[in-house]
């Protein structure tokens, strides 16, 4: 389960044009493309912040 403002370490699942998606084996959230690390591969594991964007939309980045 996505957890809003908190770390969580989830798993790259895909990529698209504007980033990545993460997911935590049931939900997915974005990570935008200029916060996604050159060496990220599908299936690796990454440490996000999660939050709400201007639309209120849950989005992840590797900042807190």
């Amino acid at each position: 389960m996505l957890r809003l403002g908190e770390k969580q370490t989830l798993t790259m699942k895909r990529l698209v044009d504007f980033g990545v998606y993460l997911t935590d084996g049931t939900d997915e959230v974005l990570l935008p493309k200029k916060q996604v690390p050159e060496d990220l591969k599908k299936g690796d594991k990454i440490e996000v912040f999660l939050y709400k964007d201007s639309s209120d939309r849950i989005i992840a980045t590797v900042n807190t």
